[in-house]
């Protein structure tokens, strides 16, 4: 079956798309604003360059089309923290999808555990496998897409001692997401 994706909604692209490009991680994102940590996850995240480290992540808008939380946050000058999801950590990072007021911190409505691993980056996921800091570059707004993509270099990233050696393979089983169900390494989880 070829699809000309000109005669489909965005909807059904989305579907077709997030089905397709797989397996893809969830970038769980900390930034922060006037003290407070918002987390939220995001599914459309892919790297995209090794020199520079560079990835993107696409943020949508909220209900009333104002900026997400870390799409605001990133044009306002947060450094960003991407932690990855492990199989423990679905259901709080399920739980942070929840739409909060901006001057609500998901770590303290969700009793999520973070830790400030780097001074000037946002708190990092206290049981996470592993974690990206990164720096906001810039958007690549793309005309008649309700989604921003992000542009984000990578400056430090953090692992377990346990998953990673001193080769540099790392070993992550991460959540991801496939239309509207999770997955590890293939397997359907919920």
């Amino acid at each position: 079956m070829t699809l000309d994706f000109s005669t489909l909604d965005e909807n059904s692209i989305y579907k077709l798309i997030s089905n397709t490009v797989t397996p893809r991680p969830i970038a769980w994102i900390s930034t922060e604003h006037n003290g407070i940590t918002n987390l939220a996850p995001f599914s459309y995240f892919i790297p995209l360059s090794s020199k520079p480290p560079m990835l993107i992540v696409s943020i949508g808008t909220k209900e009333d089309d104002s900026p997400k939380d870390t799409l605001a946050n990133f044009l306002k000058g947060s450094k960003v923290t991407i932690n990855f999801v492990s199989k423990e950590l679905k259901n709080a990072m399920s739980q942070s999808a929840t739409s909060l007021s901006y001057e609500q911190s998901e770590f303290e409505a969700f009793g999520i555990k973070g830790i400030k691993t780097l001074k000037d980056y946002p708190l990092m996921v206290e049981e996470t496998q592993a974690a990206l800091f990164c720096t906001f570059v810039k958007t690549l707004p793309i005309e008649g897409s309700e989604t921003t993509p992000c542009l984000l270099h990578i400056d430090h990233a953090f692992y377990q001692d346990a998953l990673i050696d001193a080769s540099l393979h790392v070993k992550l089983e991460n959540v991801g997401r496939v239309g509207g169900k999770f997955l590890i390494n293939g397997e359907i989880i919920s």
